[in-house]
């Protein structure tokens, strides 16, 4: 099999938010495969912040694409063609996840793919199974001592990793303060992930309303923030409090990364024990968070929702609206569906 196939790589960087316009689509013909090669199609990819951050040109817990690269990302695709060798292990038809980037079809290795088996909903391998679930299971379950009773603040609770984080919360017996952008959210945040309350950053009212929600203060706090919102949550810490950092999603995002304002004055009159958190430290722990995860989602324990945006050459556009706050849980795009290419 061949043909032409279609790929997005960075042509700019961007100075703000992402679009359409830092990205060039290339045309180009599918490579022979290897001996044990198999040739995917890509189904579905998933956004994530990183993304964001790599198109620019600063460095933090990633490096940045260089201008010309390929778009990475984890995907969801079926195996459509197989090279000569069994060794090649995988069936025609075959679901597969890797990280295989934004394009339409790629070449890979069984080493870069993992066979998805046994789900009603393989999508869940792009969810709670990947990144935004192993990471707040296993940032909470290494660093965050989830105490029956005691209150738990989440920022940017609609997100992908903060959803998890309030569901995980609430399941360990703690009182959820979640923080969203705008009424929508919260309610979301509320009625479909279970926090006991959420607030919106975005009222006048925010920082009251934060100090009437925490009259103990937080005892735990999980964000993915930063910014002028958690230093606010900053003001409102119980004594001994644990702030788990997860992200940094306000300054990330921002044309001046470097400059992040964090409350120190009050970390130290609080005495709070401050960890930073990257799942990639932890590859070891990755397949006991995701049969955890796995498990907690047959059991219907878990909500695993994310927003899906049709259309290949969406992709750029919606990672910027993504970063922009527009969605709620983790954001996937379709790259084919029952009908045939999008």
């Amino acid at each position: 099999m061949s043909g032409d196939n279609q790929r997005m790589i960075l042509a700019r960087r961007p100075v703000d938010l992402p679009g359409r316009e830092h990205i060039t689509f290339e045309t180009c013909p599918d490579q022979p495969l290897r001996d044990d090669e198999v040739r995917v199609r890509v189904d579905y990819v998933a956004l994530s912040p990183w993304q964001g951050q790599r198109m620019k040109d600063f460095k933090n817990y990633t490096t940045p694409f260089e201008i010309g690269e390929l778009i990475d990302c984890d995907m969801l695709g079926t195996v459509i063609e197989r090279g000569p060798l069994p060794a090649a292990g995988f069936d025609l038809g075959q679901t597969v996840t890797g990280r295989l980037g934004w394009r339409r079809r790629a070449e890979a290795r069984p080493n870069d793919l993992q066979a998805v088996d046994g789900l009603d909903d393989p999508t869940l391998w792009l969810t709670a199974l990947s990144s935004p679930g192993l990471t707040a299971y296993t940032a909470l379950d290494l660093y965050g001592r989830t105490i029956p009773g005691q209150t738990m603040v989440v920022t940017s609770a609609a997100g992908a990793v903060g959803g998890y984080a309030v569901q995980l919360g609430k399941l360990a017996g703690m009182t959820v303060i979640g923080i969203a952008g705008g009424a929508e959210k919260c309610a979301y945040v509320e009625n479909t992930l279970g926090a006991d309350r959420c607030l919106d950053h975005r009222a006048d009212d925010f920082a009251a309303a934060l100090a009437t929600a925490l009259p103990d203060g937080a005892h735990q706090v999980f964000d993915t923030t930063g910014g002028p919102i958690t230093d606010q949550v900053f003001e409102n810490l119980a004594k001994h409090a644990r702030v788990l950092i997860v992200g940094r999603t306000a300054s990330n995002n921002s044309p001046t990364p470097a400059s992040d304002p964090v409350n120190m004055r009050q970390l130290w009159a609080r005495e709070a024990v401050v960890y930073g958190f990257s799942r990639y430290s932890y590859p070891e722990r990755w397949a006991f968070a995701r049969e955890r995860m796995l498990a907690l989602c047959q059991a219907g324990k878990i909500r695993a929702g994310h927003h899906l945006v049709d259309g290949f050459e969406n992709t750029p556009d919606a990672l910027g609206d993504m970063l922009a706050g527009k969605f709620f849980g983790k954001v996937l795009v379709r790259y084919h569906g029952p009908d045939g290419p999008l």
